[in-house]
């Protein structure tokens, strides 16, 4: 998937909003894409995903949470939350103003073909934010 917001070396507060904008690559060709959405330390990859497709604890700095993308102009569904327009930026006691965060994004690709029986696959993505 793209992130396109925030840009690469955005500066935000603790407690300050900033845009999120993501635009899922549904390579499975899902009805919905999941995603889900962290702050980490360091620049991911998706062998820092344990076996589910999260980071284990210890491993991400701040869960923003689960969203599900419609595809195919689907409605949104009953109970799930499509991802937000913008983002807070948590107050974290260890990140101080001048360290570098990132936002990251991952998308899970569920049934892929061939078939039913293929488990899920990750794709990860991330952009650089600055505390300011």
């Amino acid at each position: 998937g793209i992130l396109s917001s925030p840009s690469s070396g955005l500066v935000v507060a603790a407690g300050a909003s900033f845009p999120f904008a993501y635009q899922d690559s549904n390579w499975c060709e899902d009805g919905y894409s999941q995603i889900t959405v962290w702050l980490t330390g360091y620049s991911p990859t998706t062998s820092s995903l344990n076996s589910t497709g999260e980071f284990d604890e210890g491993e991400f700095t701040y869960y923003f949470g689960s969203y599900l993308i419609p595809n195919f102009g689907l409605s949104v569904l009953p109970g799930s939350i499509p991802p937000p327009s913008s983002l807070v930026f948590p107050t974290i006691p260890a990140i101080v103003t001048g360290d570098e965060v990132y936002l990251t994004v991952v998308e899970t690709g569920d049934n892929c073909p061939p078939g039913l029986n293929v488990p899920p696959e990750y794709e990860v993505t991330g952009s650089l934010i600055v505390v300011g």
